[in-house]
């Protein structure tokens, strides 16, 4: 999948049409490989996962869906989401909140979350060549990913708050 960089607001930084269209057309193309039927709901919440950066919850895909005239239930949404996750076409993201969040980019990135508002970002973190996920010792686990999340305070809350300024500057 196509990776961003993004700074600053997600809202500041949608992406681009070319970029929307080029994801879904991915998307499409990795459903036929893995023999997954391209339904059009499916397409319309990968749609609108891939139109944001803001690493949308199932509710807020729900709603954009419902403003856009899209008919499908809040159940509906969660199912695909959660069915797109489970066969790796889409991620869930670690978040400091509850609620479950989800990202259409499937390049190894990380994620900057504003533990004031809750914004996340995609974020390029080049890691050291010896950090690597164990192959032994697991007591039979194996693992097939990390996820790092940075946690603190994006810039918008930043400049908004002198509290949060002064919790940033120590």
């Amino acid at each position: 999948m196509i990776s961003t960089k993004r700074r600053g607001s997600p809202e500041l930084a949608p992406r681009e049409p070319e970029d929307i269209a080029n994801w879904c057309g991915q998307f499409q193309e990795l459903c036929r490989e893995r023999g997954v039927r391209v339904t059009a709901q499916r397409l319309a919440v990968y749609r609108a996962l891939a139109e944001s950066t803001s690493h949308p919850t199932a509710d807020s895909i729900y709603e954009k869906l419902r403003v856009g005239g899209f008919s499908l239930s809040p159940a509906t949404v969660y199912r695909i989401l959660e069915f797109l996750e489970q066969e790796g076409l889409v991620r869930r993201v670690s978040t400091t909140e509850g609620a479950g969040r989800f990202d259409a980019n499937l390049r190894r990135h990380s994620h900057l979350a504003c533990r004031v508002c809750g914004s996340m970002m995609d974020y390029e973190l080049e890691l050291p060549p010896q950090l690597r996920l164990p192959d032994s010792g697991m007591d039979g686990f194996v693992p097939e990913e990390f996820d790092i999340r940075i946690t603190g305070v994006c810039h918008q809350c930043r400049d908004a708050s002198p509290h949060a300024r002064r919790a940033a500057a120590t």
